[in-house]
């Protein structure tokens, strides 16, 4: 099952900019990534999922769900607009983060996500590991944080 997981990363391993999107047999990749997400929601329903508690079966279907919400109505990946590959992606990742089940799985973990531009309306698509995220939210936080107006005590100045 892991195998099959695996498979479903793959059809998406060029991630969200993927300039070829069908496959050696015609199918495009978001039909076989649909297939794949049947296929292991058939196994959850049929308890034919070895070593899952419960908790993660219900993380993999609540991010199916993203999966199954995302493609609705959709044939190709062509049709998705860059936030709904990043949500497709995100979600993909969530579900093979919960059946690989180790903290290194979840650290290494790709995600993207949005941010402003600072100064400007408009916003920027990042990408990198679940912990580089986490790192880069920290250090917006502390900045964050920091006194901003220094009195005598303060140093470094």
């Amino acid at each position: 099952m892991k195998r099959l997981v695996l498979c479903l990363l793959l059809a998406l391993a060029a991630g969200p900019a993927a300039a070829e999107n069908a496959s050696a047999d015609g199918r495009d990749r978001l039909q076989i990534v649909l297939e794949q997400q049947r296929e292991i929601k058939a196994d959850l329903d049929g308890n034919r999922f070895e070593g899952l508690s419960p908790r993660q079966a219900n993380a993999v279907r609540k991010a199916q769900k993203e999966v199954f919400a995302v493609a609705e109505g959709k044939q190709s990946l062509d049709q998705l607009s860059m936030d709904e590959k990043i949500r497709l992606e995100n979600a993909l990742e969530r579900i093979n983060a919960e059946i690989v089940d180790t903290r290194s799985a979840r650290d290494d973990q790709d995600v993207c996500w949005r941010e402003r531009v600072s100064g400007t309306g408009m916003k920027k698509t990042r990408c990198g590991t679940q912990a580089e995220m986490r790192e880069a939210r920290e250090g917006a936080r502390g900045f964050l944080e920091r006194p901003k107006v220094c009195g005598e005590n303060c140093s470094g100045l």
